[in-house]
Formats: C-alpha cells, structure tokens, sequence
C-alpha cells in the first residue's frame, strides 16, 4: 500500500533516481553525491511542508488565513536552502565536467618509437574511405591506428580538422575509461538536476494549496466557493507586523 507521503511527493524528486543515471556504479558514486544530497533534500523538505501544513490547520487557535500564511512561511524559509543546495550541485558539476570534456578533447601525443604510424597515415592518405577505416579501427579498439592518425596534424591523413576531433576524443575515451565513465554519470545527474530544478520551486506552491472562501448570496446562502493562497493575505498579515513591531 503506498503511504500518503509518497502520493504526496513526485516520485522524480527521490534520490533513488540517481542509482540508474549511465555511468553511476560504486567508482562513480562518490562524485555524484551532491546530487544524491540535494535530491534527498528536497523530497525531505517536500514531505515535512505537507506535514507542516496538516499541523497548522489542525491548530485551533489559528484561522484558515493564519494557518495558510504559517504553512507558507515554512514552506518559503526551507525552501531557501534547498535551492541553494542544488544549484550548488549543478554549478559543481558544470566545473568538473568542463575539466573532463577538455582533457578527453585533448590533443594526443603520438607514441615514440611507432615506426608503423607514417605507413598508416600514408594509407589512411591514400584511402577513399579513410573514416570507415578509422570506424572499423576503433570498433577493433586498434588503439595503434588511432595513435598514429590522431597523434599527428590531420593534414598528413587527408582528414578534416572536425573529423580528426571526433577520433581524438573516442581514442581519449577509449584509452581514459574512468575519466569516461566519471564524465557520463556527472553529466546525467546535472541534466536531471537541471530538468528538475523547476518542479522543486513549484511542488510547495502545491503543497502550501489555498483555502475555500464562501461567496454570498442572497438570505445568507452560499453561492459557490472562491480559492484564495497566501499571497491574498500577505500584505495585509504584514502591515500587521509591522504595526505591532512599532508597538513592541
């Protein structure tokens, strides 16, 4: 049977999510778990804003008003901090995977000693279909053809600038797995975070929720039901405050 917490909170704010991201093993993890921590931050503040408010509407000294307004104050302060956190985890994340995508971009340096690599660039040169062959050597992870093609301007292979950049970097991808796998799991748990952000900031607009207010009618009957949030008593509440401040 499914608690109401869990009817309440949208499964795709657990932190559990996480543990399915490509890349995201045992030797990635460490590097993921800001993400992990923000996510199980915002559910736990999700889940206790419900509870919050369930409080306050109980609370017999307070009016609907009051409670919604108390509901919202809550709602609004944990909030704060649990914005803070994920954009923190993405802005972190953003850095890192920069690094990353600039060192498996990175130029490669040839092998010394390679006696073969002129001879490959002579027949890559001289191929009509020099990136199939490069396909094919990395399909057999030939990581000698690879060095010897990207380990050298591109001109002596007869390959475009672009082309000789998308070889470099699946040679660095093959040759720097943890790097490649560190980059993958970084790059889903920021883009989650990213799709997601918004549904944070609106997920306790929902759970704050509004109050039915009567419209009258005529010989004191009810005509229907208006809905009103907090900010409809907000300025008000606040005028308040500040009277009662000067006061004090």
């Amino acid at each position: 049977m499914v608690s109401e917490f869990w009817r309440r909170v949208p499964l795709s704010l657990h932190p559990d999510n996480i543990a399915a991201f490509d890349g995201v093993d045992d030797d990635t993890r460490v590097f993921i778990a800001p993400a992990t921590e923000a996510l199980t931050a915002a559910h736990t503040c999700l889940g206790s804003i419900y509870d919050y408010r369930e409080a306050a509407f109980s609370d017999p000294t307070l009016t609907e008003p009051a409670a919604l307004l108390k509901a919202d104050d809550y709602a609004m302060a944990k909030l704060e901090g649990v914005t803070r956190q994920l954009d923190g985890a993405i802005a972190r994340f953003t850095t890192t995977i920069k690094s990353l995508e600039s060192d498996l971009s990175a130029s490669v340096k040839e092998q010394a000693g390679k006696m073969v690599s002129g001879e490959v660039r002579a027949l890559m040169q001289k191929s009509p279909d020099r990136v199939g062959l490069l396909e094919k050597a990395v399909g057999d992870k030939d990581l000698d053809v690879l060095n010897a093609v990207c380990g050298a301007p591109p001109m002596l292979s007869g390959l475009s600038k672009e082309m000789h950049a998308h070889f470099t970097r699946l040679y660095n991808e093959m040759t720097k797995p943890e790097a490649t796998k560190r980059l993958k799991a970084l790059t889903a748990a920021r883009d989650y975070l990213e799709r997601h952000g918004p549904q944070v900031l609106k997920e306790p607009i929902k759970a704050v929720g509004v109050i039915q207010i009567p419209i009258p009618g005529p010989e004191g009957k009810t005509l229907g039901y208006r809905t009103e949030g907090p900010d409809a008593y907000r300025k008000k509440r606040n005028a308040s405050v500040k009277v009662y401040r000067q006061h004090a």
